[in-house]
């Protein structure tokens, strides 16, 4: 089973603020350079998360996001819910009604098995899984000497 690319990107906006947790704001322009994401895009789902609660937004020349809570708060299931919805409204067309309520308890078992495991993973692991496989400390991509 795969995340969807809203999913996916998503988690990929909040494991940069992860990152960047106490350093302040992240204009969405720079989360989308720094992860290779449409900026128009990246803004939509960061609305989303922020309507869930995930995000905070700052205004102002120097604003930008920031998460909402801490890192270690916040469960993979909860951003891939706040994303993608109820998994009922993606099945797709079947055959007969039958058949639709076969897909419909199949996907239901897997689904509460996949969201009760993406509970038990807090953005917090995910980031410190990301900084322990980069080849050197993120920290030190937000770290500027003038």
């Amino acid at each position: 089973m795969r995340l969807s690319t809203r999913s996916t990107y998503g988690l990929r906006a909040l494991i940069e603020l992860g990152l960047a947790s106490g350093r302040g704001p992240l204009s969405a322009t720079v989360i989308a350079e720094k992860q290779s994401l449409s900026a128009a895009y990246l803004e939509q789902l960061l609305h989303r998360l922020k309507k869930h609660g995930l995000v905070t937004s700052i205004r102002g020349p120097k604003g930008g996001y920031i998460l909402a809570k801490e890192s270690d708060q916040i469960s993979i299931g909860e951003i891939v819910r706040a994303l993608d919805g109820s998994p009922a409204s993606r099945n797709g067309n079947t055959e007969s009604a039958r058949t639709q309520q076969i897909v419909d308890a199949v996907f239901r078992c897997v689904h509460e098995r996949l969201a009760h495991a993406l509970d038990e993973v807090s953005l917090h692991n995910l980031c410190d899984e990301v900084r322990e496989l980069a080849e050197e400390p993120l920290d030190h991509r937000y770290v500027f000497h003038i």
